[in-house]
C-alpha cells in the first residue's frame, strides 16, 4: 500500500518518533513532548506524544489542538536552551492564558536530547510488530531516554511509554462489505491483509491492503499473518470457504476473531466447526453476527464491524496499561 500524506495530529505513534528521528538524522534539532500526568478527564491518555522540529512543524497529537501552539512554543524555547523540562497545564499551572476546557491539570515532559540511535532501535522493532517500552526520568535535565524489549519494573521516578504493534486487520471473503470495510480500515491507520477466493475483490481492495492472499480451495486455508494484534473478519456469502480460515484463526493468538452472517447462519457456523474439533474455548472467542448494531448496507456493516473491533482493542489495551508513571 502506498503512503499516504496524514495531517500531523493524524499521525501514528511510530510516525511520531520517525519525524523526531528524520529530523535529527538531517542534523536538525527535535524535541519529543510527553504526557506524563494527569488529573481529571482529558482528550489523550498518559503517555500521548508530540514530535517537534525547530521550525515549529510537529507530527502528533496531545490534546484537540489546545496545546499544540503552545507547546510547539514551550519546545522551540527548550531546544534553543538545551535543557529538559516539565511543562504544566490547567489546575496550578503558571500559564494561565492556556485553558484545558476538559478540566484538570497535565503534566508533560519536553525532551530536547533524544538519543536517535534509541529512535532507530525502537522505530525497527514498531516495525517489525515487536512491541517494547521507553523509559525516562521526567525529573532529569539531560535525556535518560532507554529502550527495553521485555516488560521491566521501572526504576523510582520514572515513567514508562509502552508501544505495542499498530492494529492488523485480516479481511477474508468477497463482495461489495470487504471492499467497504478495506476502504474504511485504511482510515483508521490499520495494517490491512485482504485474502479472497475472487480476484475481483482483491483488485477492488489492491489500493487500501498492505497484502493480498489469493484462496484457492476452500478446505485448504493458507497461513495468515495473526498475532496477539491482529484481528480476522471473515466476510464469505459462500460459508464453505470460511470453516477451516476460523478455526486456525480461534486458535491463533488473534485478539478477534468474527464472521458475517444472520444468528440462523452463525447457528450453522458454531455446528460446523465442532464438527471439525472446535473445543468450547474456540467457539466462546467467536463473535457473530459481526459488528456492533444491526446493518443492511455494506458501509454501514464495515463502520460496525471495525467499531466493534476498535472497542475490544481498546478494552484490552486499557486493562493491561500503556504508560505507567
Amino acid at each position: 500500500m502506498s503512503d499516504r500524506l496524514l495531517p500531523p495530529g493524524l499521525t501514528g505513534d511510530l510516525d511520531v518518533l520517525a519525524f523526531a528521528e528524520t529530523e535529527l538524522a538531517a542534523g536538525r534539532p527535535a524535541a519529543l513532548i510527553t504526557i506524563v500526568s494527569l488529573d481529571g478527564p482529558f482528550s489523550r491518555p498518559l503517555g500521548a506524544q508530540l514530535a517537534v522540529s525547530d521550525d515549529k512543524r510537529f507530527a502528533g497529537s496531545i490534546s484537540g489542538g489546545c496545546l499544540e501552539q503552545a507547546l510547539t512554543e514551550e519546545a522551540q524555547i527548550a531546544m534553543k536552551e538545551g535543557a529538559n523540562r516539565t511543562l504544566r497545564y490547567g489546575t496550578g499551572s503558571p500559564y494561565l492564558d492556556v485553558q484545558l476546557p476538559c478540566g484538570g491539570g497535565i503534566d508533560l515532559y519536553v525532551d530536547v536530547h533524544v538519543d536517535r540511535e534509541v529512535l532507530q532501535r525502537a522505530i525497527a522493532l514498531g516495525r517489525a510488530r515487536h512491541s517494547f517500552s521507553l523509559l525516562f526520568d521526567p525529573a532529569s535535565t539531560r535525556s535518560s531516554l532507554r529502550l527495553e524489549e521485555q516488560t521491566v519494573q521501572a526504576k523510582p521516578g520514572e515513567f514508562v511509554r509502552r508501544f505495542d504493534p499498530k492494529l492488523r486487520i485480516v479481511l477474508a471473503g468477497r463482495g461489495w462489505e470487504i471492499v467497504a470495510m478495506s476502504q474504511l480500515a485504511q482510515t483508521a491507520d490499520v495494517e490491512l491483509v485482504v485474502a479472497s477466493q475472487e480476484p475481483a475483490t482483491l483488485e477492488f481492495c489492491r489500493p487500501y491492503a498492505d497484502q493480498l492472499i489469493q484462496l484457492t480451495v476452500p478446505r485448504a486455508a493458507p497461513k495468515l499473518p495473526l498475532d496477539a494484534h491482529t484481528a480476522v473478519a471473515c466476510l464469505f456469502h459462500e460459508h464453505e470457504w470460511e470453516a477451516p480460515l476460523l478455526l486456525d484463526a480461534l486458535r491463533s493468538p488473534a485478539f478477534y476473531v468474527g464472521a458475517l452472517g444472520s444468528r440462523q447462519t452463525q447457528q450453522r457456523r458454531v455446528e460446523t466447526l465442532r464438527e471439525l474439533g472446535a473445543g468450547p474455548d474456540d467457539i466462546a472467542r467467536l463473535k457473530g453476527p459481526i459488528g456492533l448494531f444491526t446493518s443492511q448496507d455494506p458501509r454501514s456493516l464495515a463502520v460496525s464491524a471495525l467499531a466493534e473491533i476498535v472497542k475490544v482493542r481498546t478494552a484490552a489495551t486499557t486493562s493491561t496499561g500503556g504508560a505507567t508513571p
